[in-house]
């Protein structure tokens, strides 16, 4: 799961423009020295001190329609941290353009410390586009300072079409990434076409069986985590990324040791559908900025989901042969204890790193 904000470390602010259907999520990173220089306010965490430095980032700032309305700035989250370097003031912003306004096209005004430390600038980036693309390297709008302190983005036309694909892009590669969720799958899947019998896996299934056994595990998972999905873009239901992040870890741990013993025989697609829940609501942060409208989000989650079954269904496809062909190789049950030794190790490495994360 991505982590509040990325590494900053230049003396200069950062914008990070995140474009969703409604609404744009922007990420502001200024400099905690250069912010107390020039505005003489604490730069602590009382709530007076994180109260007063709202105050004055919203009032030395401002973003524009093209009719010149302003839009509504809601702020999610402030606070003085290090994230990497020096310490910065981090916020977390919701922008929603005034009624019958483009979402797409805004002017950015800035006078944050440029105002009083003329030598100081902000870059303003745009992270994200979910209807325009999704591309691999930030696109640098320009450098706001005291010379120029306002910045047109206009991001274009984006239809629905665009949206949904660029969203099956945005799954597709997300779980192409998340090695973690195809390897508990994986290991669900490994002892599939056998049968367990006095606490070992021995006896083995016919190929309809098997076939039938792993569209049920695959579905059970897919229903699983497509309904934390919906729930997290359509109600906000989240939890932190650490639990969340530790719970998957302890998925894979507790798949691969039902791949080497029977823990659970014949009830894998109940805990697939169940991890599969937890699975789900790693995606949270990436739906959250799917956009205001049901219907927008709506296609952007039937896109996004769609691509993670594409991949994951690949991924199932290509194992299918191996998985069975393992079952019937006079060396398979070892093969398959290691397999699930070193599954089970990489969980455990997963599980301490995620737990002892702060």
């Amino acid at each position: 799961m991505p982590s509040p904000a990325l590494a900053h470390l230049t003396p200069n602010s950062e914008i990070r423009l995140d474009f969703a259907p409604g609404l744009v999520k922007a990420d502001v990173i200024v400099p905690q020295a250069e912010f107390g220089y020039a505005t003489g306010l604490a730069t602590d965490n009382q709530p007076q001190s994180l109260a007063q430095a709202t105050a004055r980032v919203l009032a030395d700032m401002a973003v524009l329609a093209q009719d010149g309305r302003r839009w509504t700035i809601g702020v999610d989250r402030i606070a003085f941290e290090q994230i990497a370097g020096p310490p910065d003031l981090h916020l977390q912003l919701t922008l929603t353009p005034p009624s019958g306004a483009s979402d797409r096209n805004l002017r950015w005004r800035w006078h944050v410390v440029t105002r009083e430390a003329p030598s100081h600038f902000a870059l303003l980036v745009v992270d994200g586009d979910l209807a325009g693309g999704v591309r691999g390297e930030r696109e640098l709008v320009g450098a706001l300072t005291s010379g120029r302190p306002e910045l047109v983005v206009d991001r274009g036309h984006a239809g629905m079409g665009a949206m949904f694909g660029n969203a099956f892009a945005l799954g597709a590669h997300h779980i192409a990434q998340g090695y973690d969720h195809l390897l508990f799958l994986l290991a669900l899947l490994l002892p599939a076409p056998l049968i367990a019998a006095g606490g070992r896996w021995s006896a083995r299934r016919t190929g309809r069986e098997t076939l039938a056994k792993l569209a049920w595990i695959v579905t059970a998972f897919t229903v699983g985590h497509s309904a934390t999905l919906i729930l997290a873009a359509f109600f906000g239901v989240r939890l932190p990324a650490q639990p969340v992040e530790a719970g998957i870890a302890l998925s894979v741990l507790v798949s691969a040791i039902h791949a080497a013993r029977p823990l659970f025989p014949g009830k894998e697609p109940v805990v697939a559908g169940l991890f599969g829940l937890v699975h789900g609501l790693a995606f949270a942060t990436l739906v959250s900025n799917f956009g205001l409208g049901a219907i927008t989000r709506a296609v952007a989650i039937l896109g996004f989901n769609l691509g993670i079954e594409a991949v994951q269904l690949g991924v199932v496809l290509v194992a299918l042969h191996a998985i069975i062909a393992l079952s019937r190789w006079r060396h398979g049950d070892r093969a398959r204890l290691a397999l699930a030794a070193m599954t089970g190790l990489a969980a455990l490495v997963w599980l301490t790193q995620r737990l002892g994360a702060s």
